[in-house]
């Protein structure tokens, strides 16, 4: 059984409405428009949240794709607009659109795992291309040997010593370091928060002024030689 709201009413008569032939011409017109508003918005609201959820579709397509896919997927999705006869320039202003809502919406991680806002790729060079390519094959022809099988071919080769041996020496020492980059990092700010942790001491020592505060004081120093 459907509920019927209660609207408060004026207390004051009103007779007539200005631009209406007759008060009931006036509510006619007017309850219509309510009605219409009403939809309308929940519409807007269904819209809106198809929105949300396409955005985020696309965010998890786009997010790690190179320049090359991204523009591929660009290409697509204007195709589509356009199959339903929507022009192609508008088509392309709708991908602008929603690649700038993702761009305000989203983030993703960045290399040092810190959340940033998704940025679309930027266009490479095709010689930024062809040194990216070779460097991901060199990559793979090397992820069957392990740290130390590479360091141990890296001190076989520059024992030879020739021009063509230490150039693929510096190669195989440059992927140890990429493969171990993270780690090192967290070392070095692990080693960063120590330093801040032991200068915070001794500054509280100093300030202190106490003679067990001078004893530790004079304890770091002979460690510190």
């Amino acid at each position: 059984m459907a509920t019927t709201a209660t609207v408060a009413t004026s207390a004051v008569a009103v007779e007539t409405i200005k631009g209406f032939d007759s008060i009931d011409s006036a509510r006619e017109t007017l309850f219509q428009l309510g009605t219409e508003t009403l939809q309308a918005e929940r519409l807007m609201a269904r819209g809106k949240e198809a929105l949300d959820v396409l955005d985020a579709n696309l965010f998890e397509i786009v997010k790690d794709l190179s320049y090359v896919e991204f523009m591929k997927v660009r290409e697509f999705h204007i195709a589509g607009a356009v199959d339903l006869l929507d022009s192609v320039d508008a088509a392309q202003k709708r991908w602008e659109r929603q690649v700038n809502r993702i761009s305000s919406g989203f983030t993703v991680k960045n290399e040092k795992g810190e959340s940033v806002p998704f940025t679309r790729p930027k266009s490479e060079s095709k010689d930024a291309v062809r040194k990216a390519e070779a460097k991901a094959k060199e990559v793979a022809k090397l992820a069957e040997f392990s740290d130390a099988e590479l360091v141990e071919r890296r001190q076989s080769l520059l024992s030879k010593g020739d021009d063509a041996s230490v150039r693929e020496a510096l190669k195989l020492g440059k992927e140890v370091k990429r493969r171990n980059a993270e780690s090192l990092d967290v070392e070095k700010a692990q080693t960063k928060a120590l330093v801040d942790k032991i200068v915070t001491r001794v500054k509280e020592l100093a300030k202190a002024g106490t003679d067990d505060a001078n004893d530790l004081l004079f304890q770091v120093a002979q460690l510190l030689g």
